[in-house]
């Protein structure tokens, strides 16, 4: 297993014990929290990831302690000009130092803000958070898990927390590609990850989730944006999101076989939710 992934669980437990206060509002999302989910998958490319994202619930969450007060205690530190990222500094086997990565965000159509980017809850620093479209299914998927270092010899914390479900995992994933389709910050590996929930979670669990996304009205629309981003980025062997998935293979898998892994499971997913 990489060290850095290993670093980046280490931070994430330090985190979570960090917001401890705020256990109801706090969310694990992004990677993290799909490897919780998916384990190796049926995948030849092994799980990374080299920070953590966590997704706050304003509605849960309570002014004391300010999140800047409780993380500072913990030995991160934000910046003016970074809103919601919180960053430690970490040593690797080989002596180099690393700043290792938590993101805090809020779903933006729950959010308290009215600017473009920081989630401006009350209480909290302003800058202690940002707004992230498409992270409202968090609100409704979700479920609290028992999250294990990586390092049990040497590291044997675990910690209960809320994780956000396949559903709304998938929905935020499609989001970010989506929003950063076509710019230097797409990345590859966001499709491989939304093929590692395609074909680790069952369609009928993955249908289900997303139709309690769709019922609650916070979430409505988002729910609504996934499904069509679902269509249109992995739905047929050469979309965008296929081809981004088959690269992040290589040369491990067949690139031809990945793509159609990713035609067949989207369209399954996209029937059982009367899409086609």
């Amino acid at each position: 297993m990489d060290e850095l992934y290993v670093i980046a669980r280490r931070v994430l437990l330090d985190a979570l014990e960090a917001l401890g206060e705020h256990h109801d509002a706090t969310i694990l999302v992004g990677a993290q929290a799909i490897y919780l989910h998916t384990g190796g998958a049926n995948l030849a490319v092994a799980e990374y990831t080299t920070d953590a994202d966590l997704a706050l619930d304003p509605a849960l969450l309570a002014e004391i302690p300010p999140l800047e007060q409780a993380l500072e205690r913990a030995g991160f530190h934000g910046s003016s000009s970074a809103v919601g990222i919180w960053k430690t500094r970490r040593q690797t086997s080989t002596s180099r130092g690393i700043d290792v990565q938590v993101d805090l965000l809020v779903p933006t159509t729950v959010s308290p803000g009215t600017g473009r980017r920081a989630a401006r809850l009350p209480g909290h620093d302003v800058n202690a958070a940002r707004k992230v479209d498409g992270l409202e299914g968090v609100l409704v998927d979700q479920a609290e898990h028992a999250i294990a270092s990586l390092e049990p010899n040497d590291d044997p914390r675990i910690v209960r927390a809320k994780v956000a479900g396949p559903g709304a995992l998938l929905v935020a994933k499609l989001f970010k590609i989506n929003e950063r389709r076509g710019s230097a910050r797409a990345r590859d590996k966001d499709a491989l990850d939304v093929l590692r929930l395609l074909q680790a979670i069952a369609t009928d669990d993955l249908a289900q989730r997303l139709r309690s996304i769709l019922a609650d009205d916070r979430c409505t629309s988002v729910g609504t944006q996934g499904l069509e981003m679902l269509d249109d980025l992995f739905a047929t062997r050469g979309s965008e999101g296929a081809v981004m998935a088959a690269r992040a293979t290589r040369p491990l898998m067949d690139e031809d076989q990945v793509r159609l892994s990713c035609e067949l499971l989207a369209g399954d997913l996209l029937a059982a939710m009367g899409k086609r």
